[in-house]
């Protein structure tokens, strides 16, 4: 398969994807406290989407990827994203090192790591999927992806009904745009939209 019907197939998930990629680079090559602090919030909310995404519409499709292993994998990468999360939630991305820096970047490098592990068993998984499929059949996947990336969730332990989605969406999307009027821009994020 080529990259063009992978990216048909798998529409806004790639794109997210490619977002992730983005974050975890630019926290490689950064050391501005503010700016790990915006792109840790950034990540948190971008796994978040993509996993929701994945496990809604993905992993049904997907044999091996509810093995135990894997399942503990991304229980503790959620836990890790929730930690960050609650740290960056409605704080200057100035302040979220002030208490306990050292143990905010261990997660924060904890959930990199993680988060890289996974992604590696994932996309060969997906990989296998979409080759598996024929025309029709990746279309009305791409369909079902954009459905549910449309309503996916922004929290590392999302809510399973779309309601619930939903509102939990817009709690932090109120708070991403209004928390910090002494900051209007956010470093990290500007970085990686792409």
């Amino acid at each position: 398969m080529n990259d063009e019907d992978v990216a048909a197939a798998l529409g806004p998930l790639r794109d997210e994807r490619l977002r992730m990629d983005r974050i975890v680079g630019r926290l490689d090559l950064t050391d501005d406290l503010t700016e790990r602090a915006d792109l840790a919030s950034e990540l948190a909310r971008s796994v978040s989407r993509y996993e929701d995404t994945l496990e809604r519409t993905l992993l049904p499709r997907m044999n091996g990827l509810a093995d135990e292993e894997l399942v503990a994998e991304r229980h503790h990468l959620r836990d890790s994203l929730k930690f960050i999360q609650e740290r960056t939630t409605g704080i200057d991305p100035r302040n979220v090192h002030a208490s306990d820096g050292q143990g905010f970047e261990d997660t924060l490098s904890d959930a990199v790591v993680a988060l890289q592990r996974i992604l590696s068993g994932e996309d060969r998984r997906v990989e296998s999927l979409l080759e598996s499929l024929d025309p029709d059949e990746r279309s009305q996947l791409a369909e079902e992806i954009t459905k549910a990336f449309g309503s996916a969730s922004e929290r590392p332990h999302p809510p399973r009904t779309a309601a619930g989605r939903f509102i939990s969406n817009v709690r932090i999307k109120l708070d991403h745009k209004f928390e910090d009027v002494a900051t209007p821009t956010h470093p990290g994020s500007d970085t990686v939209d792409g």
